[in-house]
C-alpha cells in the first residue's frame, strides 16, 4: 500500500502540540489518581519531549520506557498516563515506569528515578482509587485494582468497594443506582446492600472490600 493510500494516522493531540499542553492534559488526570508530575522539573520535561516525537511518529503518546506491541488494544495500557492500568504496581512503587508521575504523598520524586524494586510478597499495598471530592454522595463508578473488578460507591460520607459484577446475569453494577445503601444493578433490578454485599437472593451475596481515607483519596489495601 503506498503512503498516500494508507488511512490516516488517529491523533490523540493535533500538531503543534508542547509540552506545556501534555502539562496541561495530563496533570488534572493524574491528581484525580492521587498521582502528580515528578518534582524533578528537568526530568519531566525530557520525558515529555520523548513522548512528542513517539507522538508524530505514531500518533498517540505512548511511554517511552516500555515497547509497543503493535497490537492497538495490548498497547492501550502503555498510552500516557497508563496509572489506570498498573494501580497495583505503581502504587507499591510509589510512581509510574519512567517516574514521571509520583504519588503525591512523595515529597522527593528524585529518590524514585532509576528505582524499581518490587515489595515482597504479602506486603501490604494502599492504593489510591479516586479523589473524595471526585465521588459525589450517591454516586457509583467502575474501578479495576488489579485483578478486582469493583463499584465503588458513597452514601454520605461513608465509602464502599462490592464486586463489580452482578450474580444474576453478569450486569455492570458500577453502571447501577443507588438507593440509599442499597446499589441497584442496571441490567434487572436486583438489589445489593453495599454495607456487607448482601441481596435477596439466596447463594449470590457479593464480595466486599474495605475503603479508607487519606487525605483527599479514597484508598483500597491489597497485598503484594
Amino acid at each position: 500500500m503506498s503512503n498516500s493510500a494508507r488511512p490516516p494516522k488517529r491523533r490523540m493531540f493535533g500538531p503543534g502540540t508542547t509540552i506545556e499542553d501534555l502539562k496541561t492534559y495530563m496533570g488534572p488526570f493524574a491528581a484525580s489518581l492521587g498521582y502528580r508530575f515528578n518534582t524533578e522539573a528537568e526530568f519531566v520535561d525530557e520525558v515529555l519531549a520523548s513522548e512528542l516525537e513517539i507522538l508524530e511518529a505514531t500518533g498517540d503518546v505512548y511511554c517511552p520506557c516500555r515497547i509497543r506491541t503493535g497490537d492497538p488494544k495490548e498497547d492501550v495500557a502503555i498510552i500516557c498516563p497508563c496509572i489506570p492500568f498498573h494501580r497495583e504496581q505503581f502504587a507499591a512503587i510509589r510512581k509510574c515506569w519512567c517516574g514521571l508521575f509520583i504519588r503525591t504523598d512523595v515529597s522527593d520524586g528524585a529518590e524514585l528515578l532509576g528505582v524499581m524494586d518490587e515489595p515482597e510478597a504479602g506486603t501490604p499495598i494502599d492504593i489510591p482509587v479516586c479523589r473524595v471530592s471526585d465521588l459525589k454522595p450517591g454516586s457509583v463508578r467502575h474501578v479495576k485494582v488489579g485483578k478486582n473488578d469493583l463499584a465503588i460507591t458513597r452514601v454520605g460520607d461513608e465509602f464502599f468497594a462490592v464486586s463489580n459484577i452482578c450474580r444474576h446475569a453478569f450486569g455492570p453494577l458500577g453502571d447501577g443506582v443507588m438507593e440509599g445503601y442499597e446499589l441497584v444493578c442496571p441490567w434487572h433490578g436486583w438489589r445489593y446492600d453495599v454495607r456487607d454485599g448482601t441481596t435477596d437472593h439466596p447463594g449470590s451475596d457479593l464480595r466486599v472490600q474495605p475503603l479508607f481515607i487519606v487525605n483527599e483519596y479514597v484508598m483500597i489495601r491489597t497485598s503484594a
